[in-house]
Formats: C-alpha cells, structure tokens, sequence
C-alpha cells in the first residue's frame, strides 16, 4: 500500500481518496458533526451558517477538505525539494493523523484553519529567494493575522512567522516592521469597524479565552496510547530527517527547521486557551505530517513503512469504532 505514494503517480491520488473513506468508514454508522464555538474566534460565525447540512453532506465535504489540504501540503513541501524525490507520503501521512481521534473526524474550526496554515507554510518557503521579499514578508504577516483572528488557538504562528523571516532572511529592519503591520492589519480594520459600531467590548471579552485550562480526557489511557503511537513516528520521521539532511539542500533544512518549531510551539496551545482540547491539537498535524512522512518514505524495506501504516489503521478504528468518548 505505502508503495504507491513513495512514486509520483496519479494512482496515488486515487489510492488517498480511497484510504482516506477507508479510515473513516465509520462515517456509514456515525457521521460527522460540525463542531464550533464562539471562544474558537470568528470562524465560528462563518462556519455556523453550514450547521443545517445533513450528515450525508458533512461526511463528502469533510472528505474534499481532507483530501485536498492533504494535497496542497503534500505539493509545497515537494515543491521546497523536501525530500530526494517527488512523493506522496506527506498526504498519506496527513490523511492518517487527522483521522486518529474521533472529535478530528469532524468539521471543526481547527480543521478549516488548517488550509490558512498550508497556506502560510508555502508563502513561508519561498522566503529564501524571493525577489519582493517587502510583499512576501506582508502577506505572510497578512495571513496570520487572519488566521489567528479567525481561529485563537493559532496565536503561536505569530511566533513562527517571526523565527520564519529570521532564519530564511537576512536580518531586515524594515521587514520585520513589514511583518509586524501585516499581523495588526486585520486587527486594525477589524477594531475600527467594532468601535464605529459601538461593539468594541468584544474585543476585551475576548481575552477570556486565554487561561490556563487542566485537561481531564474521559478515556486517559486511550488518549496516552494513541498520542505515545503518534509521538513515536514523528520521532522517527525527525530520526530520518537528521539522518538525511546533508543531502539537502540549504532551502530545505531551514524549512525543516521552521516546521519543526512549529510543531513544538502549536502543541501547548490546549493548555492556554478554553474549549481548545482537542481540535487545536490540529493544527499540529500539519508538522507532524511532515516528519511521519519521512518514516514512510524513507525506510529502503517496505516491511517498515507498511507495518507502521497498519498500525495506523488500527488504532484509528480501534479509537473510533470502540472507544465512545475521548
């Protein structure tokens, strides 16, 4: 099965839809919801006007968005030369994680913001040899601006915007202005429409959602189980990544290293925010796709690659068909 995304084919497209509806068969017997919330930002009040569908309709749209984001990073990080050759274990490895616990198998806020971020990751690797990098650099800023407005729990990309131009860009004062104007610049509008409308305690009220919040999953040792699995690929994806990054080139491993950040940086955002377990978790996916793809791609057996992606297949169905709540 592996072997048809280690090679640039069409067939592998073909191949991610269909594991992508086979992972989620339970989508027949349970389908997905849309999961919401006015703490999760302004996304909310976009995403509530699609709460009438069925769930017939929620279950092809879940589909399309997956299988599409997969692609869209699978495309950036082949395009950044991330890997020896052209694959399509990045959106095998995408299509997997998403699908690991049952809140993520359903149309979330956290799960639409996760194509504002593919975006913002391609925008960032083309840092390294752009030539406008004053118009580059505010558009980055410009889409984590949006994105953390749409969705709070994605406040660390501000972070990783700034360690982006830092470490793809020689330092620039005036970039880093650019940055910083492109990131308040949808707050800016934003506010004065609040104010002129005398709707500006919003604004305030929404500093609630930041607090330290203590996180009691229902099925703890499901939870430590499955996320032990996952830490484990993703530990021996950054294992091949080392072990193969001399025969990168520079642009590459510097990418490797801003995904690396921001993995790191997105996974104790359920901790500072309200209502954030679980779905903020997801957009940590999008990194941890990156480094599990490694443990498929490179690995010269298949045996490896094939053992790990049945592992995944198990605990995925294992996690949504018999555990009921997480």
């Amino acid at each position: 099965m592996v072997s048809f995304f280690k090679e640039k084919s069409p067939a592998a497209v073909f191949v991610l839809v269909i594991v992508s509806a086979g992972v989620r068969a339970f989508f027949w017997k349970q389908p997905p919801t849309l999961i919401t919330s006015p703490s999760d930002g302004l996304i909310y009040y976009v995403l509530n006007n699609f709460s009438v569908l069925s769930g017939s309709v929620l279950a092809i749209l879940y589909h399309i968005v997956v299988v599409i984001q997969a692609l869209r990073l699978n495309y950036a990080l082949n395009d950044a030369r991330m890997f020896s050759k052209p694959a399509y274990t990045t959106a095998l490895a995408y299509v997997l994680l998403t699908a690991l616990l049952p809140s993520w198998n359903n149309i979330s806020s956290a799960l639409v913001i996760n194509s504002m971020l593919i975006w913002l990751i391609y925008r960032m690797i083309r840092l390294y040899n752009t030539a406008h990098p004053k118009t580059l650099v505010y558009n980055i800023g410009l889409i984590t601006g949006c994105t953390v407005l749409l969705y709070f729990p994605s406040i660390p990309l501000i972070f990783v915007a700034f360690f982006a131009v830092a470490f793809l860009r020689p330092f620039r004062l005036n970039e880093w202005v650019i940055l910083l104007i492109g990131i308040i610049t949808p707050l800016y509008f934003l506010g004065g429409w609040l104010y002129l409308n005398d709707r500006f305690t919003l604004v305030t009220d929404s500093f609630k959602v930041f607090q330290l919040t203590i996180i009691r999953p229902a099925n703890l040792l499901i939870i430590m189980v499955t996320f032990a699995f996952a830490t484990i690929a993703i530990i021996a994806g950054i294992f091949f990544w080392q072990s193969n990054s001399g025969r990168m080139v520079i642009q590459a491993r510097k990418v490797w290293s801003i995904l690396f950040i921001m993995l790191i940086v997105l996974l104790p955002t359920v901790y500072l925010m309200s209502d954030a377990w679980p779905n903020a978790l997801l957009l940590a996916t999008i990194p941890a796709a990156a480094f599990v793809s490694n443990t498929f791609f490179y690995p010269k057996r298949n045996i490896g690659p094939a053992l790990l992606f049945w592992l995944f297949v198990a605990v995925i169905i294992y996690v949504n068909w018999f555990v009921t709540k997480i």
